[in-house]
């Protein structure tokens, strides 16, 4: 993403501060589609559609693309790589909470968690055919941006505690329909070690909203012709759903950590490599400046991983990402880290530095 567009989403006053904070963090991931808008209201200026839409001629959905095998729900959270690890080691996650507000009745059936990681499968039964409509219209567009039009308000709080400690996130909601059941999956990487160790957690929802992607595609489009640049529309959530639910949650967070051994470095410094249960976070420093356009892209014994989310940091030298391998994967396989220069439609233009590592 160009600091012009960045600085265009800056200024846009409409849109949550978190939201624009994810923006600049994670530039990769809203080249795929994945940080979620959590206004009510989505409000976009021209010049960043403009990108966004030269981006989506190029860029695939990537986020936790894992195809599930037959043994695994589809396209639940067991489609992440770290996720279906611990569950092949036999680690629970698997529930059956029932919650009911404003006569919808929701029943979380998997969730799972570490210090910056959590996810969870939830599901409901669709008595609304505006909302069965609606998501069966927008799951046949073929605009990868319907893929942006579903959003969920989510807390989290520890046992004894009234603070909402859910904050510092990126992420949001997946999900399918069939027949008259709605599922959905939500998974959420925290910037920093928020979630306590041993907590009790008590996960709310407190909104589910989804927008017409047909609508949303009109409006850009007649935005994108108007011959003033700044030219903004908004589209308004089609189906909402708001009330309490909540989920007291059997499983505490998982504890297993290690600091993989790194080698091979070019270029790179100041590197730091922890991973957890159900990811691994890379830290480092790079000669690159406030203007550089850059992109982490990792292997797997040279074979390149979807999915890696570039987070932000308050040091214009310094990069960090994160992606699902678990510190219980115990492989012999080697990672590459490789930072890229890139140009406005997220190709890379240079190789800028890299470093390996593998799980020990």
């Amino acid at each position: 993403m160009t600091k012009r567009t960045i600085d265009f989403l800056r200024n846009e006053t409409e849109i949550p501060k978190e939201t624009l904070q994810d923006l600049e963090r994670n530039r990769q991931r809203i080249l795929n589609y994945k940080v979620k808008q959590k206004s009510k209201i989505t409000r976009y200026r021209k010049p960043a559609i403009v990108t966004i839409l030269a981006v989506a001629a190029v860029t695939l959905l990537l986020v936790n693309p894992q195809i599930n095998s037959a043994v695994r729900n589809a396209l639940g959270i067991s489609q992440d790589t770290g996720i279906a690890v611990i569950e092949d080691n036999g680690m629970e996650n698997e529930l059956n909470l029932v919650s009911k507000s404003n006569n919808l009745e929701i029943t979380v059936t998997k969730f799972v968690s570490t210090r910056r990681k959590l996810a969870f499968d939830y599901q409901f039964k669709i008595t609304d055919e505006k909302l069965k409509n609606l998501l069966v219209k927008n799951e046949q567009a073929v605009d990868p941006w319907a893929k942006t039009v579903e959003f969920m308000d989510i807390e989290l709080y520890v046992d004894g505690s009234d603070q909402n400690i859910y904050g510092g996130v990126f992420g949001g909601p997946t999900s399918r329909v069939e027949g008259d059941m709605f599922y959905g999956s939500y998974i959420a990487d925290f910037i920093d070690d928020t979630i306590p160790e041993n907590a009790k957690l008590t996960l709310r929802i407190t909104r589910l909203a989804w927008q017409d992607e047909e609508e949303i595609a009109a409006k850009m489009s007649d935005a994108m012709a108007a011959p003033d640049p700044t030219t903004t529309f908004t589209a308004e959530n089609t189906v909402e759903y708001v009330g309490d639910w909540v989920f007291d949650i059997d499983y505490r967070p998982l504890t297993q950590t290690a600091t993989p051994e790194i080698s091979n470095v070019n270029n790179l410094s100041d590197i730091q490599v922890k991973s957890d249960a159900l990811q691994t976070v890379v830290k480092f420093k790079a000669p690159i400046t406030e203007d550089s356009r850059t992109a982490v892209i990792i292997y797997k014994d040279g074979t390149k991983l979807d999915g890696v989310m570039e987070m932000g940091s308050q040091y214009t030298d310094e990069v960090s990402a994160a992606f699902s391998l678990s510190t219980l994967d115990k492989t012999d396989s080697i990672y590459k880290v490789q930072l890229n220069e890139i140009d406005s439609f997220g190709e890379p233009i240079q190789e800028i530095g890299y470093f390996e590592f593998k799980n020990e």
